[in-house]
């Protein structure tokens, strides 16, 4: 998890704003959790962009166990580093 959040900082340290929206419905299966998000960032170096990401949880009780993301990577500002090809566990 420490992993997890210090690639998060990194990422949300490139534009100069996010805004996120959850896109409705929110599919619930048991405690297995899906849902859309749009992202919309203004960059540091005036551009904007947005990207669109599926979270996949895994919840135990009040509390995420596990989460992987799915996004298109080329769709964050320039410069942000993402972990793998896919954008799975940025």
């Amino acid at each position: 998890m420490t992993l997890h959040v210090a690639n998060e900082r990194k990422v949300l340290a490139r534009p100069g704003s996010v805004v996120s929206k959850c896109v409705r419905p929110v599919f619930v299966n048991g405690d297995h959790v899906v849902i859309r998000w749009i992202f919309h960032f203004e960059c540091l170096d005036g551009s904007a962009t947005h990207m669109e990401e599926l979270a996949c949880q895994r919840w135990d009780g009040e509390r995420i166990a596990d989460e992987t993301f799915f996004y298109a990577p080329r769709n964050v500002c320039p410069g942000a580093p993402v972990s793998s090809a896919d954008g799975a566990d940025r």
